[in-house]
């Protein structure tokens, strides 16, 4: 299986040399965000691509642009509203152009038509450019899951994250629901109280667990992490520690299937 990690993950390094020693950890791809407000931090989207290109990663999921605050404004009348709708159409054609898998989307808010049709129109432009919209468990489950019951489309897909699951909702069965919709990972622990997006040896997340909802599944194992202060690690030693535990998890995933096979 692939293994992918968030191309800034906390650490203020040069964002070509982080590229590079990505790579050299051993990963395939890369989750990124074409949000200019992060240039500082990850360069255009434009230099990403360059550099990836350079050190042979592939892209695989790309964050939609958004600030938290105006997420509800997706589900109301206004201007605030359609310019989120243009900013996700905008990011649908980049993902087509630089090969993204799919566009991974944050909901909040209440859920309403007016959004409803927002997003269908979103799809619309998924569909065109062959793009996947997928939907990320976030602290919002009731959007979640009125958006799958409301809108039936072949371009909705899921992003499962690991870390939001064990805080915010963790005995609802996301991977259990929406196997079917499940296109792509956000991977990470904590500590069952923060959304941390930390290491597992800080974390209480059941790995074991989410391998076998896994074990049907020929998906990228992408990790998004926020360091920041949190590890005694450097950027290297945290990209070897993440490339360990994806391999880590494969194996599970593997054994799950070996046992599945086993047991028809």
């Amino acid at each position: 299986m692939k293994k992918g990690i968030s191309f800034y993950f906390g650490y203020k390094s040069n964002p070509k040399e982080r590229a590079k020693a990505i790579k050299d950890a051993g990963f395939d791809c890369v989750i990124t965000n074409a949000d200019k407000r992060l240039s500082r931090q990850n360069g255009s989207i434009r230099q990403q691509m360059k550099w990836f290109k350079k050190y042979g990663l592939e892209v695989s999921s790309l964050h939609m642009q958004y600030t938290r605050k105006e997420l509800p404004y997706f589900w109301l009348e206004g201007k605030k509203g359609e310019q989120l709708t243009k900013t996700l159409i905008k990011d649908v054609k980049t993902a087509h152009k630089y090969g993204f898998s799919c566009v991974v989307v944050h909901l909040d808010g209440q859920y309403s038509l007016i959004g409803e049709n927002r997003l269908k129109k979103v799809l619309q432009y998924c569909e065109k450019y062959q793009v996947p919209l997928a939907i990320e468990n976030i602290d919002n489950k009731d959007v979640f899951v009125k958006t799958f019951q409301h809108i039936d489309h072949p371009y909705l897909k899921f992003c499962y994250d690991s870390g939001h699951g064990n805080v915010f909702d963790k005995e609802y069965p996301y991977l259990s629901l929406y196997q079917d919709k499940l296109i792509a990972l956000h991977l990470h622990d904590n500590d069952g109280k923060e959304d941390l997006h930390t290491l597992n040896e800080y974390g209480t997340i059941n790995w074991q667990d989410i391998a076998t909802h896994l074990k049907g599944k020929e998906i990228v194992l992408d990790y998004e992490l926020l360091l920041r202060n949190q590890v005694p690690y450097t950027e290297k030693e945290c990209l070897a520690i993440v490339k360990k535990q994806a391999d880590a998890l494969e194996q599970k995933i593997q054994k799950a299937k070996q046992t599945k096979k086993e047991k028809e």
